[in-house]
């Protein structure tokens, strides 16, 4: 597929999916700033993503898709982290999706729903990027949604890693998922061949940490907590704490997740 085409057509559904024209916004410095702006400035995304002439380099050979969460969208999930990994030289991507026309907050649609709208928007990167596989980073809903299109869409040849913050990947009081997760966690919740970070916090109000890890072969879970006691992030605020942040990016570098800075 010709690299136009796919831009025009990511464009036209991000538009769609928004309510408004995708455009760049600002960064934002926390969780509500970035809602209250995305809800202001339909179609708004992250600084630097979506850029579909990016070739990725030979430090950051895979393509970063950002997957934000249930009745959030990709600029108040990622205004902050999304910037931050375009400084660092990765080539990054966030959708939008699970939106009806109109609404600006996503994140709606099944697990399986949700994970055919992934499908979709990687097979565009990859054609975009010539990246033969991409890392994925996902809060809440979107940890558990790649699970889903590696188990069943084919994602496995896709992905390498998946890094999840927050993520719901087993039952939980908290925002609703579907009969999907007793296929995802029988008999194992891990993927070979697939790379797997789960980030967590014992504040979490959302979804109880636990219910967050996996336990199946590729599997890491950090517990913010267990590397800085001081740390109180909660959920809505996960993707915008430094600690998490640095721990994403150790994850994407393969590198050492006990080695930061509180």
């Amino acid at each position: 597929m010709h690299r136009t085409v796919v831009v025009a057509g990511l464009v036209g559904a991000l538009a769609l999916a928004s309510g408004g024209a995708a455009h760049a916004a600002p960064p934002a410095e926390s969780f509500p700033e970035a809602v209250l702006y995305s809800i202001v400035h339909p179609g708004a995304e992250p600084l630097g993503v979506n850029d579909f002439e990016c070739t990725p380099s030979a430090e950051h050979p895979e393509p970063v898709v950002l997957v934000h969460g249930f009745l959030e969208n990709a600029y108040d999930n990622w205004a902050s982290l999304a910037p931050k990994l375009v400084d660092e030289g990765y080539c990054v991507f966030a959708l939008d999706y699970g939106a009806p026309e109109g609404i600006p907050f996503g994140g709606l649609g099944s697990i399986a729903d949700s994970a055919a709208e992934l499908s979709t928007f990687v097979d565009a990167v990859s054609a975009a990027t010539g990246a033969s596989k991409v890392s994925i980073v996902g809060h809440s809903k979107g940890g558990t949604v790649p699970r889903y299109y590696v188990e069943y869409l084919g994602g496995a040849d896709r992905v390498s890693k998946i890094v999840a913050l927050s993520p719901p990947n087993y039952p939980t009081p908290g925002p609703p998922v579907d009969d999907a997760l007793a296929e995802l966690n029988s008999p194992v919740d891990t993927v070979p061949g697939v790379e797997y970070t789960v980030i967590v916090t014992r504040y979490d109000q959302v979804v109880p940490y636990q219910a967050s890890l996996l336990t199946g072969p590729g599997a890491r879970n950090v517990v913010i907590q267990d590397l800085c006691p001081a740390n109180t992030v909660e959920h809505t605020g996960i993707s915008y704490d430094l600690l998490a942040q640095q721990l994403v990016f150790d994850a994407l570098a393969d590198g050492d997740l006990d080695a930061v800075t509180c």
